[in-house]
């Protein structure tokens, strides 16, 4: 019985070790599996990093190229905003004939489409404020070939009419730029003619903005057509006539102005907010009038970006 007793002991005993190495035998199967895993891991994680670093510098290699490649474009965008602004007429031309004028061209970025036009002729003087199509570059291109064709034009030949300066200028615009299947290039804005003489202003408008600011009544917006220059090589306008006082003024504005979104609701600045701040400060000379104008305006769009090319010009007669 005794063997029997020490024979079952030693049986489970021996099951016992059996067991637990082969516990241990699985702790350790375990122990490599986790291991190899881990190796894996620490491969993967070793060959991310360097592709991370690679990218990282990759990337650092790309942006030094883009911020170069931003510096010139800057710096070619500002060098030609400078050539644009070269190109903007001497307002003493004006002064001869009127009591003061002042104009402002604030590009959405250095250079744009908006222009401003003088030139003198024997009995008065023509004068003018263009939008062409589009803003930066192209509405730059587009803004010096209307200027440079305008400039033409008038030196040319004697023009007095800005109906007749206008036809001509919108057929050389359309058949400079809009004559073939596609059309890439108009421009909007009024010219004007004022002689002493005759003590009218007389101005075509396509799609101009403006408005006449008597010394004594109400202000007025500036009639035009609804047809743009360069559309249509056959387009007709029409002149329109302004008796002019002493103390008169007149304001031609391009689209930008009244567009530029701002104040606590996000809207446009308006035509009739335009309006009601001339008629706030209609005594003013024009010089003060466009730093309040200029001034509202910024103040106006806040922190938003410009949406488009800004003009205006103020004639005081």
């Amino acid at each position: 019985m005794y063997l029997v007793f020490l024979f079952n002991k030693y049986s489970n005993l021996l099951n016992k070790i059996a067991k637990f190495a082969y516990n241990v035998r699985q702790i350790q199967l375990n122990v490599n599996f986790y291991k190899e895993q881990l190796e894996a891991k620490e491969d993967m994680l070793a060959m991310t990093t360097k592709f991370l670093v690679d990218m990282q510098q990759s990337l650092e290699e790309r942006n030094k190229e883009l911020s170069e490649t931003h510096k010139e474009i800057f710096d070619s965008v500002k060098f030609a905003g400078l050539i644009q602004k070269s190109l903007l007429p001497d307002v003493n031309v004006l002064k001869v004939f009127l009591k003061d004028v002042v104009f402002r061209v604030i590009q959405q970025i250095s250079i744009g489409g908006d222009t401003v036009f003088i030139k003198n002729t024997n009995k008065g003087v023509m004068f003018g404020l263009l939008d062409a199509t589009g803003h930066g570059i192209p509405g730059a291109m587009l803004s010096i070939a209307g200027s440079l064709m305008l400039n033409e034009l008038t030196s040319s030949m004697e023009i007095d009419n800005p109906k007749i300066l206008t036809k001509l200028f919108n057929y050389q615009l359309y058949n400079t730029f809009n004559r073939d299947s596609y059309s890439i290039g108009h421009m909007e804005g009024t010219i004007c003619y004022f002689s002493p003489m005759s003590n009218k202003l007389i101005y075509c408008s396509a799609k101009g903005k403006g408005f006449h600011i008597p010394f004594i009544g109400n202000i007025n917006p500036l009639s035009n057509t609804k047809n743009a220059i360069g559309d249509n090589s056959a387009e007709e306008f029409e002149n329109f006539e302004i008796n002019i006082n002493k103390g008169d003024k007149i304001v031609l504005y391009s689209d930008g102005l009244v567009d530029q979104f701002g104040g606590e609701s996000n809207k446009k600045f308006s035509r009739e907010r335009l309006r009601k701040l001339l008629i706030e400060n209609r005594d003013k000379n024009v010089k003060e009038m466009a730093v309040i104008i200029e001034n509202e305006s910024n103040m106006w769009k806040g922190s938003n970006a410009q949406t488009d090319d800004i003009s205006f010009k103020l004639v005081e007669f």
